[in-house]
């Protein structure tokens, strides 16, 4: 089969997504750990439980959901998945219910408050993530060239790096133009 066969373009498309959101999940969650006050806030804000150290501790889980389904893959995806699904449950909620959130927590800042772009990313997210186990996929073929790695994992650092700019930056430059 050739390598850009259609039937192959699903499969790749998901494997892409999930490796960056993975990515991202791992930053976030680093983030959480390094500072997990404007996540708090975002919890609190919600009428969530919250305190520093639910909030360090949903930091923990994001960093081993977004190694072990980086290096593990099959069904470790799946709590990423789960943990996207309900990133976008609780964006949209907030988003429906006029919560005046400063931050959505995600990325451990005051000024990244959550927006549309925010849902339909982590619903794409949760649907690429729970796409791979059914494809019989993971987020990145280990059994390939290293050479093919590297550029692979080039590829989903510049992607996690753009899609962070859409959704950290792209709002805020959007509120001060309005």
């Amino acid at each position: 089969m050739s390598p850009f066969d259609a039937g192959t373009l699903p499969w790749v498309v998901a494997q892409a997504i999930a490796a960056i959101a993975l990515g991202l999940l791992g930053a976030s969650g680093v983030s959480k750990l390094v500072d997990p006050i404007p996540t708090t806030g975002a919890m609190s804000d919600s009428g969530l439980p919250s305190s520093d150290l639910l909030s360090r501790l949903l930091g923990v889980v994001e960093v081993v959901a977004a190694v072990t389904g980086l290096a593990v893959g099959g069904v470790a995806v799946l709590t990423g998945a789960v943990l996207y699904t309900a990133f976008a449950i609780f964006t949209f909620g907030a988003l429906r219910n006029r919560i005046p959130l400063a931050s959505c927590g995600c990325f451990g800042r005051d000024d990244t408050p959550p927006t549309v772009l925010h849902v339909v990313f982590n619903g794409v997210a949760a649907l690429a993530l729970l796409m791979l186990p059914v494809l019989r996929t993971d987020p990145i073929d280990w059994s390939l060239p290293p050479f093919e790695i590297l550029l692979y994992a080039a590829f989903v650092a510049v992607g996690g790096y753009v899609s962070y700019l859409l959704l950290a930056l792209l709002p805020r430059l959007m509120a001060t133009t309005r």
